[in-house]
């Protein structure tokens, strides 16, 4: 699944985004989808779109692309607004039966419907987020040495065989 979030729809959505700065916010939401995964796979990925005013608002064809860890960051660069860029992502997605918008905002809701792309509340996604304790773990393990990660195999491979004697 794709994760494309509404970057200050979400962060004006929940206190639990609250900073000094805006930059403080942004950093905050980052934080929560790098620490949870979305939904608690490796494979689902994350694009968080924020509206931004460029001084050339020209430059980048209406928006620009970063990356922090496997998290990809849109601002829009003044030409395109961040729902604009939502909606392009969402209909020009080969499968956009796999994406999901997160956002409070129902004039979103309505562009990406025709495309088949989903959507979710804010609170769901982050009621979703507390509840990947699993999904931290898979990001631990996944930083693991390759020589820790056959032990640990090997480990849970007897207590599984052990149990299964057992029954």
């Amino acid at each position: 699944m794709r994760y494309i979030i509404d970057g200050y729809n979400v962060i004006n959505s929940h206190d639990m985004f609250i900073a000094s700065s805006l930059e403080g916010r942004r950093n905050k939401l980052i934080d929560f989808i790098s620490l949870r995964r979305p939904h608690g796979s490796l494979r689902n990925s994350a694009t968080i779109v924020f509206d931004c005013k460029s001084k050339n608002p020209y430059e980048s064809n209406g928006y620009n692309r970063s990356h922090i860890g496997d998290i990809e960051i849109i601002f829009s660069d003044g030409v395109a607004l961040a729902d604009d860029i939502i909606a392009e992502i969402a209909d020009n997605a080969q499968n956009p039966s796999e994406i999901i918008v997160v956002t409070n905002d129902k004039g979103i809701r309505r562009r990406i419907a025709p495309s088949g792309a989903k959507y979710e509340s804010v609170e769901v996604f982050i009621a979703k987020g507390y509840k990947q304790k699993n999904a931290i773990r898979a990001k631990d393990y996944e930083n693991l040495p390759s020589d820790e990660k056959e032990t640990i195999n090997e480990e849970f491979e007897k207590i599984w065989l052990k149990e299964r004697r057992i029954k």
